[in-house]
């Protein structure tokens, strides 16, 4: 799958907060949906009408660590570990750690223009719409 030019068109949360599924058109047109299952936590920052979207970040047990302890302050503090104060720390520090245990999955969605969307799951689903 081919995220990179992609548009980020739509989020949509169930009532419980624990569905959540990200609507996407790629670069040759063709829609598709990330429906995340299991949602923790949920971070949307400047939704825009055009979100063209510049990398997809997903970390999950045995996946490469680089940028997760920073995707998991964001998440959960919301600043730089070292602007942290010790006890939100010791959250984010033990999410880090679930994600690597393989108990959790997290996932960055950057745009070039527009949204950030940070999320923490138990597990994701590629659907072709």
């Amino acid at each position: 799958m081919r995220f990179i030019e992609s548009r980020l068109l739509g989020i949509q949360i169930d009532e419980a907060g624990r569905e959540v599924v990200l609507s996407f058109i790629d670069s040759q047109g063709r829609r598709f949906a990330v429906q995340l299952h299991g949602v923790e936590r949920l971070l949307v920052s400047e939704m825009r009408q055009q979100n063209v979207v510049e990398a997809v970040t997903q970390w999950k047990r045995g996946g490469s660590p680089v940028g997760l302890r920073e995707a998991a302050f964001s998440l959960m503090t919301g600043v730089d570990e070292k602007d942290c104060a010790p006890e939100l720390a010791m959250v984010a520090r033990e999410v880090a750690d679930r994600v690597v245990r393989g108990d959790l999955e997290l996932m960055e969605v950057n745009a070039i223009f527009g949204a950030q969307v940070l999320a923490s799951f138990a597990s994701m689903q590629t659907i072709w719409c």
